[in-house]
């Protein structure tokens, strides 16, 4: 499992701190490939703060990279311990910290994690994935017993989709930068116009159509 791999831009290096999900998206490539590019993302072992620092060596030293993005085969923040711990070094040269996230953490940790996040990063990107709480189950797919309360999400998996869009109404108080993604071809153009409406109901002006 690699802790950290490039990808597109040289100047930018993902970190892959977890293959653990609470969605099975209907859409996501983890169920059907290995590995991402050149770096191979499914794995058993879990970093740990030192494990993530010599993979990041690995790719360069700190100062060549102006951006660290969370973002792997499983959800980041159920890592919130090592994005927290991580965030001073890797910004220690300059570079910002983007993190991709199904907006769930705070479900995840049975917690308002958001203020801890806020300190350690930057940018936040929140896979929305849809308009609303019918197609987000239908496509997401949230699994219970990534929960702390298994029976609470098989009795109203809604409250799923409601975490998210908490998570995401509330993420510019916490961000520097806040971005709302889809994934285009799960939805039609109706769904597509809905999904950016919604975001823009919010306030939030990013909307990604991946």
């Amino acid at each position: 499992m690699d802790y950290a791999y490039r990808y597109g831009d040289r100047s930018r290096l993902y970190l892959n701190a977890t293959n653990r999900c609470a969605n099975r998206c209907t859409f996501c490539i983890r169920d059907r490939v290995v590995d991402f590019g050149a770096a191979e993302l499914w794995g058993d072992i879990e970093p740990d703060f030192s494990m993530l620092q010599n993979a990041v060596l690995q790719h360069g030293n700190l100062e060549e990279f102006k951006e660290f993005i969370w973002c792997g085969y499983g959800e980041p923040t159920f890592r919130l311990d090592l994005i927290t711990e991580a965030a001073a070094w890797l910004r220690s040269r300059g570079a910002s910290l983007r993190m991709n996230t199904n907006g769930q953490a705070c479900l995840i940790h049975d917690r308002d994690v958001l203020p801890e996040l806020g300190g350690a990063v930057d940018v936040v990107s929140v896979s929305l994935n849809a308009p609303n709480v019918e197609r987000y189950l239908e496509l997401c797919r949230p699994d219970p017993e990534a929960f702390p309360d298994p029976g609470k999400i098989r009795e109203t998996p809604e409250i799923v989709w409601a975490a998210m869009i908490d998570f995401l109404r509330r993420a510019p108080e916490y961000f520097s930068q806040v971005q709302a993604s889809i994934v285009g071809f799960s939805l039609s153009p109706s769904e597509i116009k809905q999904s950016r409406e919604l975001v823009a109901s919010m306030g939030i002006k990013k909307f990604r159509i991946r």
